[in-house]
């Protein structure tokens, strides 16, 4: 009956909370996005977010458990086939396979992508390099990469005739 009464409760709180959430672009019901990274790594990507949860709900999260908050954070990032590998009260790790395009020969492309609320603080890091964006719903454009073992060919210049000098 305890346990009705506060699902109940958790209810009526988050009906309160989402029409104000639409005052924030970085946040998803009583979700507040801070900074996500995304880890790409030949196919696939992990990604961090970490977030902040409405003090109101924090302790019914806490007391009820992490399963809305499994679902919100997985609505977020927006990837259908995203799996949750850690998630607490502040952050949030997730897998995605087949993130990006294997071109073959160890090169790949991670393309646009669409999230559900503005990232104050997105970093998006291959083996080679790595992109920073502020205040964005959408990493643009895509970026290509290589594997982490299958580095560009380095391109050697060799002299076929001597030089006079």
């Amino acid at each position: 009956m305890r346990r009705v009464a506060a699902c109940m409760l958790l209810v009526l709180c988050l009906s309160l909370i989402a029409p104000a959430s639409a005052l924030y672009e970085n946040r998803y019901s009583y979700l507040s996005v801070e900074k996500v990274t995304v880890h790409l790594e030949e196919k696939s990507a992990t990604i961090d977010i970490d977030y902040t949860i409405d003090d109101g709900i924090l302790l019914l999260v806490s007391i009820l458990g992490r399963t809305d908050l499994n679902r919100k954070v997985i609505r977020v990032i927006n990837y259908d086939n995203a799996r949750i590998q850690q998630v607490d009260l502040t952050h949030a790790r997730l897998v995605v396979d087949n993130a990006s395009y294997d071109y073959g020969e160890g090169s790949f492309w991670y393309p646009s992508h669409q999230f559900k609320v503005t990232i104050p603080e997105l970093e998006v890091i291959s083996p080679q390099m790595s992109r920073n964006f502020t205040s964005t719903a959408t990493f643009p454009r895509g970026m290509g990469y290589f594997g982490a073992d299958a580095a560009p060919a380095q391109t050697v210049a060799v002299l076929t005739t001597p030089l006079n000098f």
